[in-house]
């Protein structure tokens, strides 16, 4: 919760709404809420004895709650390849034991985890459908940059799967602030845990979220779309380093989501590159500005 600098600040916007003082107190509020909430999340993250660390950070995200309608909260990790906080976050392959977290790897943040329909499919089957749209073309795409599946962790920045069936459509967390604020915290701690070298942020809806949470993101906040981001060539952002963490900076890239691949990678320029091709070569050249 916001410390009382912090409430002093936000009741400051109401006077200077549309001010250059109101629009320089929204980014000092805004770091001001994310701080405390990672420091909070710090105090309260010593971990059990031996407790593997995507187990640490699934109860950690209680931070988030309480969850707002339209959003369940996850009640058990599927113990199979699925995104976080549904599953581990990890590729299990074969295996039926948990694979190591790939520290100082690649991220693969997503934006929301799926349906409670789809979170019981893959509960049940103990793996999400890895031929279904978003895991097979993600699959393709990361063969092609030559990124082992076992070096990512897949999560998303906003926790709990949708209620009902639906996946597609503005997310029902979306609609609370105060719940977009928490999940953009948890973030965070997730960056400490894991210390990404390279995070691959998939779709056009990931980017604005993490545009507070870093100077180097910032233009993301105006640039919602890939042709504004790639007409400005910031689709590629290096020596990212994240508000409140002290962590090493990193590279991050805005990619095309993977169920939407067909469709919509035809729009991606990179440098004298169009299409597949653009954006594959971005990514090639952000693993190895990241050193992997």
């Amino acid at each position: 919760m916001p410390n009382t600098k912090t409430k002093k600040l936000i009741g400051l916007l109401n006077q200077f709404p549309q001010s250059q003082l109101g629009k320089a107190l929204v980014k000092v509020a805004v770091k001001e809420v994310l701080f405390q909430g990672v420091k909070k999340a710090m105090k309260s993250s010593k971990p059990k004895k031996n407790q593997h660390p995507v187990h640490r950070l699934f109860d950690l995200s209680n931070e988030v709650r309480p969850y707002p309608p339209g959003v369940r909260e996850v009640p058990e990790q599927i113990q199979g390849t699925s995104f976080f906080p549904g599953g581990t976050g990890l590729w299990w392959g074969n295996t039926r034991v948990i694979p190591p977290l790939p520290i100082n790897e690649v991220m693969v943040l997503g934006h929301d985890f799926h349906s409670v329909a789809g979170y019981e499919w893959s509960r049940a089957h103990q793996a999400e459908n890895l031929d279904a749209t978003t895991w097979l073309h993600l699959r393709n795409f990361l063969n092609q940059v030559s990124i082992p599946f076992e070096n990512c962790f897949f999560t998303n920045i906003y926790m709990g799967p949708r209620e009902g069936t639906a996946v597609i459509g503005r997310f029902p967390g979306a609609n609370d602030p105060l719940f977009v604020r928490r999940c953009q915290q948890f973030f965070l701690q997730q960056i400490v845990t894991q210390r990404p070298r390279l995070i691959l942020a998939l779709g056009s809806h990931v980017p604005p979220l993490l545009a507070p949470l870093s100077h180097q993101l910032e233009p993301w906040a105006s640039q919602s779309s890939f042709p504004s981001r790639d007409a400005n060539e910031t689709s590629l952002r290096e020596n990212v380093k994240f508000n409140a963490v002290n962590v090493l900076p990193c590279v991050v890239a805005s990619i095309v989501h993977p169920c939407m691949r067909n469709s919509n990678v035809r729009h991606r320029r990179w440098r004298n590159l169009r299409g597949d091709a653009a954006e594959i070569a971005l990514v090639q050249h952000a693993v190895r500005q990241a050193g992997l």
